[in-house]
């Protein structure tokens, strides 16, 4: 499907992508993160160099928002695709418990929320997030 020019796929793999989404839960809550330069947003970033896709999940997962998560823990939800050509895979992980965010973090506080938060409190408000969480089943209008 195409969302303001983003190809989001479900269900399918992709081989080459540059970042990762973490969808992050924790008992029955969705996690966002405040970014020190934009707004709330879900967990991700760059790939680092010969990184798996589940470790830059975890890394990632951390770094931004101090959550601890197992590998085992993580699902392969689908990827999307900007129209630069930066493909970014999505992924879901149940957090096993939280640590504080690292001082060097990005993100400045994370909040613990049962429903996906309002699009105009987002970073991000091409659709994106949406078209996620109706697919969790999580989003309701």
């Amino acid at each position: 499907m195409i969302i303001n020019h983003i190809k989001l796929q479900f269900n399918e793999t992709v081989t080459k992508y540059d970042s990762v989404l973490i969808v992050l839960t924790y008992q029955g809550h969705l996690v966002f993160v405040k970014n020190k330069k934009r707004a709330w947003e879900l967990t991700g970033g760059k790939v680092n160099h010969n990184e798996t896709m589940n470790e830059t999940a975890i890394r990632e997962a951390y770094e931004e928002s101090g959550a601890v998560i197992n590998e085992s823990d993580i699902d392969y939800l689908g990827y999307y695709i900007l129209p630069n050509g930066h493909t970014t895979t999505i992924t879901k992980a149940e957090v096993s418990y939280f640590k504080d965010i690292p001082k060097y973090s990005e993100t400045t506080e994370r909040i613990l929320t049962k429903e996906p938060l309002d699009k105009n409190l987002l970073s991000f408000q091409d659709g994106l997030y949406e078209e996620i969480f109706k697919y969790l089943g999580a989003y309701h209008e």
